[in-house]
C-alpha cells in the first residue's frame, strides 16, 4: 500500500478508535472528540487543559448542528490541520532560504 493511503487508513483507523466508546459509533460524541483532542492534538493546542477547548471545536465543525460529528466533519478538523502545517512549512523554508 503506498504511503497515500496508508495515512488515510490511519485516519480511518483513528476516528473510528475514538467513536466507538458510545453506543453511536459512526459519530463523535463532545466527550469522544475531547478524549481525541486531548490526547492526540495537547501537543499543538493553545490551552489544552481548557474545559471549553471540545465545546469549541465542536461549535466550529459541527455543520449540522447535531451535537456530534460525523467522519466528514472529523476530517475537515485533519484537513484545516493539514493546511496549517503546510503553510507554516512553507514559511520556514522561506525563512531558511532567505538566509
Amino acid at each position: 500500500m503506498s504511503t497515500l493511503l496508508e495515512n488515510v487508513m490511519a485516519i480511518i483507523d483513528l476516528f473510528q478508535q475514538y467513536s466507538k466508546t458510545d453506543k453511536d459509533t459512526d459519530t463523535l460524541s463532545k466527550e469522544e472528540l475531547k478524549e481525541l483532542l486531548e490526547k492526540e492534538f495537547r501537543p499543538i493546542l493553545k490551552n489544552p487543559d481548557d474545559p471549553d477547548t471540545a465545546a469549541v471545536f465542536m461549535d466550529i465543525l459541527d455543520i449540522d448542528d447535531n451535537q456530534k460529528l460525523d467522519f466528514t466533519e472529523f476530517f475537515l478538523m485533519v484537513f484545516k490541520l493539514a493546511k496549517a502545517c503546510y503553510e507554516s512549512k512553507v514559511q520556514d523554508n522561506q525563512i531558511s532560504g532567505n538566509r
